[in-house]
């Protein structure tokens, strides 16, 4: 439930930008669908930090028409992971449904991670857009002498009923990354030469990426289908657990 009192003051991103400004560390996790479906201003935070928060979510619709919302998910192998220090002994990470970021020009912040694109969609529930680009759902980056991690969604690092911490290499990508937010040494935030590299969502005319034939109303009615199952499998609102609990 959204509540006032959860949003950050004026002053306390402030205060969050000046300690990450003078050398500390920040880690931060979104959800699905960012600020709209939270009711917070995370995006406020992120902002100064060259990184945007999408009100979107990133979807593999054929994971999604056979498993229980809660329990869908998507994979990123090591080429969608652009940055060499974030892969040592990792082959392949595991999602849950997450919000994406935009990587503003001129920022000290590069990808983390990248979604899969294809059928592994990213829908904007504010522009009711759909993507099928490959997008940052993780990026790092520089602010100032400190460091800063930002993610799309928690779960790939939780280890609770419905947590991916224990699945395929994400414990392993999550030390990766935190052995690299908590260094002092040198920052390095190049991608391998040949990573596969996206700085964020951008739509065609229509508001369908990749699609170039078809005219506004076959789009609309794409939208309108994705629209219709993201209701209908209840992605679209907050889930109770114990409606999913074996």
């Amino acid at each position: 439930m959204p509540r006032p009192e959860s949003l950050f003051a004026a002053e306390t991103i402030k205060d969050i930008l000046r300690f990450v400004q003078d050398g500390g560390r920040l880690l931060a996790f979104a959800y699905r669908f960012g600020d709209w479906f939270t009711q917070s201003n995370l995006r406020e935070l992120a902002m100064p930090l060259g990184c945007l928060l999408n009100d979107d979510a990133v979807i593999d619709l054929q994971t999604l028409r056979d498993t229980n919302p809660l329990e869908a998910f998507f994979d990123t192998p090591r080429t969608l992971l652009p940055l060499p220090w974030s892969v040592e002994g990792v082959s392949t990470v595991r999602w849950r449904t997450m919000a994406t970021f935009t990587v503003l020009p001129g920022a000290q912040a590069r990808p983390l991670a990248l979604s899969a694109g294809g059928a592994c969609i990213s829908f904007n529930r504010t522009f009711r857009k759909i993507s099928f680009a490959s997008l940052p759902i993780a990026v790092a980056g520089l602010h100032g002498r400190g460091r800063f991690a930002l993610f799309g969604g928690p779960h790939a690092f939780e280890a609770g009923a419905f947590g991916l911490l224990p699945s395929h290499d994400n414990a392993r990508f999550l030390r990766n990354v935190l052995i690299w937010l908590l260094d002092d040494g040198s920052p390095d935030l190049v991608a391998a030469p040949n990573a596969h590299h996206s700085d964020g969502t951008f739509f065609f005319d229509h508001g369908l990426d990749v699609i170039r034939a078809g005219d506004t109303n076959e789009n609309q009615h794409t939208v309108r289908y994705v629209e219709r199952m993201l209701r209908r499998t209840g992605v679209l609102r907050a889930l109770r657990r114990a409606k999913w609990a074996p």
